[in-house]
C-alpha cells in the first residue's frame, strides 16, 4: 500500500499521492454525502407525501 503524501509548492499543498483504494473509500464517503443532502432537500421541497399502501392502491398493484 502507497502511504499518502503531500506534495508542496513554497510551502502549500498542492497535489496529493494516495492509494488507489483509500480514493475510491473517499470516492464513496463524498457520493454517500451528496445522495443523502439531495434526498434531504427533495424532501424538504415535498410536502405532500402518498404512503407505500396508498401508492400500491392507486396504482392496482
Amino acid at each position: 500500500m502507497i502511504s499518502t503524501q503531500i506534495i508542496k509548492e513554497d510551502n502549500k499543498p498542492v497535489a496529493i499521492i494516495l492509494d488507489y483504494a483509500e480514493y475510491l473509500r473517499l470516492k464513496e464517503i463524498d457520493e454517500n454525502q451528496q445522495d443523502y443532502y439531495n434526498a434531504v432537500s427533495i424532501k424538504s421541497d415535498n410536502k405532500k407525501w402518498t404512503s407505500h399502501n396508498d401508492l400500491k392502491k392507486e396504482l392496482d398493484l
